[in-house]
């Protein structure tokens, strides 16, 4: 057995406290009537009214009480199992960690306004699964395919640059971990699949047009997001206290400059039939995106048996109602008979 509201069950102490000031309430009751008249007297005076009906209300009605607050704490017992179809669309978002992505063209810098930008694009998402890879020369999976959004947020919190630590930018290898991931948690058809590839483009190794075919081969979509300006951008390095210590160097010990190279991305997205978006003062389109999930086909992603508490409150409630009635109905005046037969005595 579980409770929805669980808390409701504080309201329990209400009960002893009502009973206590309906003891004290009916002693002064009692007192007052003394002083009024003696007990036989006012027995004579009111023959109707019946001690044993009024307790046996009073129980009623507490017990109504008591049972209200249980039904409040929505009570489930009793297994129900349902085969849950869940439609949508299964995305992987790749992150580019390479150290070009510290230039501070958009602020506070690249890799901070992609991972922003990622946050807004998941915090939409709605019955669709999203896994989150990073990459430099090499590809990491960070977030397996899932449909929790609170936990690929949280690991996107801890993807930064120098999470992968292979030095330089391979936009192919993203692209074919991406599929290869795609491919490894995903039932679904490929009409349902879609990468989203937020990077500056700057590629250093390996052959992102012949990734971007294999894609398209697979007849998945890739969205190119390029982070940055055109202009040649300087890349900061600072510490942990944010202070700048300097700028990247080559191995020639020249200073090293990046720009978004949007001829890459372009002709990405156009293999992949996709689309190609820039950051327009800081932040993406995100509806162009999401507009493009909506044109793509939805299809179910998995059937599974899923086994659940059935909620039970009406069972509790109906009970409250029943003693509540009863409460109602009861009163405190005698019978009839019992009436008739205590004027005889008298």
């Amino acid at each position: 057995m579980a409770f929805n509201n669980p808390e409701g069950f504080w309201l329990l102490l209400l009960i002893p406290v009502l009973v206590i000031l309906g003891v004290f309430l009916a002693i002064l009751s009692r007192r007052d009537r003394l002083r009024f008249a003696g007990q036989e007297l006012f027995n004579g005076i009111t023959p109707s009214s019946s001690t044993i009906r009024r307790r046996i209300g009073l129980a009623c009605f507490f017990a109504g009480l008591g049972l209200a607050v249980i039904a409040l704490t929505q009570p489930r017992f009793g297994v129900k199992t349902e085969i849950v179809k869940r439609m949508g669309i299964d995305v992987v978002i790749a992150l580019d960690t390479s150290a070009s992505m510290l230039a501070e063209d958009v602020k506070p810098n690249r890799i901070m306004q992609a991972k922003y930008e990622i946050g807004r694009f998941i915090d939409n998402l709605k019955g669709d699964r999203v896994a989150i890879l990073a990459f430099t020369g090499k590809a990491f999976v960070q977030c397996p395919l899932t449909s929790d959004y609170a936990a690929a947020k949280t690991l996107l919190d801890y993807v930064n640059v120098g999470s992968v630590p292979e030095p330089g930018t391979d936009i192919g290898n993203a692209i074919t971990g991406s599929l290869d991931l795609l491919q490894r948690g995903s039932d679904s058809t490929s009409e349902s699949q879609l990468i989203i590839l937020f990077t500056d483009g700057d590629n250093l190794s390996g052959d992102p047009q012949a990734a971007a075919r294999k894609a398209a081969a697979k007849g998945v979509h890739i969205f190119a997001v390029g982070v940055g300006t055109s202009g040649k951008e300087l890349i900061p390095l600072r510490n942990e206290n944010g202070q700048l210590l300097g700028y990247k160097q080559n191995s020639k010990g020249e200073v090293v400059k990046t720009s978004l190279n949007e001829e890459t991305l372009q002709k990405i997205s156009d293999i992949t039939h996709g689309a190609y978006l820039r950051e327009d003062n800081g932040e993406v389109n995100m509806k162009s995106i999401l507009d493009g999930l909506g044109d793509i086909k939805k299809t179910d992603l998995n059937e599974r048996k899923v086994s659940r508490l059935q909620e039970r409150y009406q069972i509790p409630l109906g009970f409250c109602l029943f003693f509540l009635f009863a409460w109602l109905l009861i009163g405190e005046r005698r019978s009839n008979k019992a009436e008739a037969k205590g004027g005889k005595k008298s």
